[in-house]
Formats: C-alpha cells, sequence, structure tokens
C-alpha cells in the first residue's frame, strides 16, 4: 500500500482565527461599554445582551465581561478602551 504525504499550509487557518478573536473584542468591547450605562447592570445576565445586540455570541464569554464590569460600575469610567476576549477551553 502507498502512503501519500500532504503539507498543509495553517496561515490561512491562524489569519483567520486572528480576524475573528479581533471582531469578537471589538464585540466585547462594546458590550463592556454599553454595560457601564445599562441601567439594570445589578441584575444583568446573559440575556442582556440580546439588548445590546442580536447577533449570536458565546454566552460564557458574556457571563465573564459581566463579572468583570460589575465591580468598575462604581468607579469614574466612563468607557473601556479594550476588553479582550478570554477563552476558556470553550469552542469559538
Amino acid at each position: 500500500m502507498q502512503t501519500i504525504t500532504l503539507k498543509l499550509k495553517l496561515l490561512k487557518s491562524a489569519k483567520e482565527k486572528i480576524t475573528m478573536y479581533r471582531r469578537k473584542t471589538t464585540i466585547n468591547t462594546g458590550f463592556s461599554n454599553w454595560l457601564l450605562i445599562y441601567q439594570e447592570l445589578k441584575t444583568a445576565a446573559s440575556k442582556s445582551f440580546k439588548l445590546f445586540s442580536e447577533e449570536e455570541y458565546p454566552t460564557a464569554v458574556v457571563k465573564q465581561t459581566i463579572r468583570i464590569v460589575k465591580p468598575k460600575k462604581g468607579i469614574n469610567r466612563k468607557t473601556i478602551s479594550v476588553m479582550l476576549v478570554r477563552f476558556q477551553r470553550s469552542k469559538i
């Protein structure tokens, strides 16, 4: 039986992941800034993201963003410049 060897370039895949990560970071930063002006932040849940955007977004990331932003609400913080997306063993 013959063995066939394939050489695959992974650069395209990596570039797509970088593009996707940047887009999700932009969405997450916008959501974080929206949460800072959201009146019901104390009771915010993952369903609150639907008030911000109709786009599908991982609930784990939304919940983590809410946990991070809640303590920052009391500080005189007008905007968050960048809120990085943190994936922990979840599907992107």
